[in-house]
């Protein structure tokens, strides 16, 4: 099915130059092997107007759907998964003009569209349990004092600003603060299975403080910002699950043509046929998922519960490929210059990040049950 208009799809291949051009030369070496964080890519997909493409003119994006947005990071996914997620959308920016005052919009937009803005949701005993954060914001004055722990941030130093969320008053609230505050120490980065690229780690928050006007939303009202983030985020994940998917089938089959055993091409063996054809088959499904989230959104109707059968569909599909993709590839899968064994590792980090599969499962159960 044909999803993208005729500028889009002029659009979306100028972007496929662009992530096979610059972004994969450098995600072995650089990226994977070295797990740096390559910055200077930000800075090049905003210049190319890809980070801010869904928010309106006036703000310096061009209004784009959320279709073009999943078609993007599935093009993107094909070479690194980390930046997939946090290049093409600037999703903090698009919450301001949503849920920020006039005056708040005047203060920080300028600066989340130049220079992006990354997530501080998470604590060491707060993943799942977003309300169980111990994280708190006291008001001194005109400024908000905040303390706590946040982990598992992605990209600590690909942007200044972070929305942060702590416990007031009223409940959880969100705030927007600058990592390069006094009181803000950043952790050395994680090492972990999938995502490279990412330099994940954790903020140690000790007395920061940030304007009044720092809190964004109501205060007491910072989960219903968070949830709202999460959805669009969620289906980022499901589409990029996706274009992993893809991109490894089609190395597969790439292989299997070349790969010659007992005479004749692997591929005319009817086992690795029939793995593709299961292969391409749910991955064509994922996508319809993905898309049918990504309409909803543009029509203004709820999409939470269908981004989140996407997201956890999507995953599994995801991991089943990549597993099955490996195999098809024998001993060359497991090489990390061929590229299968990255999407291996990534595929798994689909099913966690953004919300474990455990609980889409009562996303969805909930919306089945009502």
């Amino acid at each position: 099915m044909k999803y993208l208009n005729e500028d889009q799809e002029l659009m979306l291949a100028s972007i496929k130059e662009f992530v096979r051009n610059e972004i994969e030369p450098r995600v072995l070496e650089e990226m994977e092997i070295g797990n740096k964080c390559p910055l200077d890519l930000f800075d090049r997909a905003r210049e190319l107007g890809i980070s801010n493409m869904m928010l309106p003119e006036e703000y310096g994006g061009i209004g784009e759907s959320m279709v073009m947005h999943v078609a993007v990071v599935e093009e993107f996914a094909k070479v690194n998964l980390a930046l997939s997620i946090a290049c093409p959308q600037n999703m903090i920016a698009a919450m301001m003009l949503r849920v920020g005052t006039p005056e708040q919009k005047e203060a920080y937009m300028d600066e989340l569209v130049n220079k992006g803005a990354g997530f501080s949701f998470t604590e060491p005993c707060a993943g799942s349990d977003a309300s169980g954060i111990q994280s708190t914001a006291v008001l001194d004055g005109d400024e908000w004092v905040i303390n706590g722990q946040k982990t598992w941030i992605s990209f600590m130093t690909a942007s200044e600003w972070t929305l942060c969320s702590a416990k007031t008053e009223h409940g959880v609230s969100s705030f927007l603060l600058n990592t390069n505050s006094p009181g803000v120490t950043k952790s050395k980065p994680f090492h972990k299975l999938g995502m490279h690229g990412s330099d994940t780690g954790e903020l140690f928050l000790d007395n920061v403080r940030v304007p009044k006007i720092a809190l964004i939303g109501k205060e007491g009202k910072g989960l219903h910002n968070v949830l709202g983030v999460l959805d669009e985020a969620r289906l980022a994940v499901a589409a990029a699950a996706v274009g992993l998917a893809q991109e490894a089938l089609d190395k597969a089959v790439a292989y299997s043509k070349e790969r010659v055993a007992f005479g004749r091409p692997i591929a005319s063996f009817q086992g690795l046929q029939w793995y593709a054809a299961e292969m391409a088959t749910k991955i064509s499904a994922a996508r319809a998922l993905v898309y049918e989230a990504a309409q909803e959104y543009d029509a203004g109707l709820p999409f939470g519960v269908t981004s989140a059968k996407a997201k956890f569909f999507a995953a599994n599909v995801a991991q089943e490929v990549t597993n099955k993709a490996v195999q098809m590839c024998g001993g060359m899968g497991l090489m990390d210059d061929f590229g299968m064994e990255r999407f291996y590792r990534d595929a798994k980090v689909c099913s966690i990040t953004e919300g474990t599969d455990e609980i889409l499962k009562l996303v969805v159960a909930r919306d089945v049950f009502a």
